[in-house]
């Protein structure tokens, strides 16, 4: 049978065991309404998990993988979309959080420079940092000054357009089989699209073209100018620097931090 199990995963030679869950059966029956087939199918349910077939998966460059996975993403938020009546505190508060969110970053990376600076002799790690902390700030101040603008533009609408978010999209929720399937929709909710595309920028999509996957979003649909923007801010704020025990890992650390906000400027650059 090859029975392999992985983290509540049962995987067998035809068909994979999840743990039963009827917010992902019901999110199956409504996908299919909308004729969005790029899921496995589902065998069989019983009282404790849910059998689906298992997708044999292609072999292809990462490259062609992100864009097959962006055009997929694409057409679940193409298909779920709608609008919906919002009040004014939801954008009030979406401000508030990303401001919050902000003025942490501002002060965890000031107090952060300033220890820095106080080192008689730094640390390869510290030293790359140093080097580089003027685009932090510039990232963090276009991130501030683009809040303000985006809440100018959404302040008086009373609707949003929102879609199935699968709401963990990666490379290990993509295959490309027969076709390309989205999997693993425990996760899901109804949201704007902007969150599975940041989430993914985050995880993985800063060190591709990003650009280019979202030109091939936008071929299937184009994102609203608030939308946009909203992205823009979130992909411009640099994540927080975690330091460990070891400086070979730190400045490692130090580098990827410093390629996602100058991948993450090069975007926002590129829309101007």
């Amino acid at each position: 049978m090859n029975k392999k199990i992985r983290n509540s995963v049962i995987i067998e030679k035809e068909t994979v065991k999840k743990k039963k869950n009827k917010e992902v059966l019901e999110l199956y029956d409504y996908l299919k309404t909308r004729n969005f087939e790029n899921i496995p199918n589902i065998i069989q349910v019983d009282d404790e998990y849910i059998t689906y077939e298992k997708i044999k998966e292609e072999k292809y460059h990462e490259k062609t993988k992100g864009i097959e996975l962006i055009k997929t993403l694409s057409l679940l938020h193409y298909k779920t979309l709608f609008f919906k009546d919002v009040s004014k505190n939801k954008y009030r508060d979406v401000y508030e959080k990303i401001n919050n969110n902000i003025e942490y970053l501002k002060e965890y990376y000031e107090t952060l420079i300033s220890e820095i600076e106080l080192e008689k002799y730094m640390s390869p790690s510290h030293y790359l940092f140093a080097r580089n902390y003027s685009v932090i700030l510039n990232s963090i101040n276009y991130a501030t000054k683009e809040l303000k603008n985006w809440f100018k533009i959404v302040e008086n609408k009373s609707k949003e357009r929102v879609c199935v978010v699968h709401n963990n999209v990666s490379f290990d929720h993509f295959i490309k089989g027969d076709k390309n399937y989205l999997i693993s929709f425990e996760k899901h909710l109804v949201d704007s699209p902007v969150i599975d595309l940041y989430k993914f920028y985050k995880k993985e999509g800063y060190k591709l073209d990003f650009n280019l996957l979202l030109e091939e979003y936008n071929n299937e649909l184009k994102l609203l100018p608030e939308e946009t923007k909203l992205l823009n801010i979130l992909i411009s704020l640099p994540p927080k620097l975690i330091e460990v025990d070891n400086e070979y890992l730190n400045t490692i650390e130090v580098n990827n931090l410093f390629e996602y906000i100058y991948n993450g400027m090069n975007i926002v650059n590129a829309k101007k």
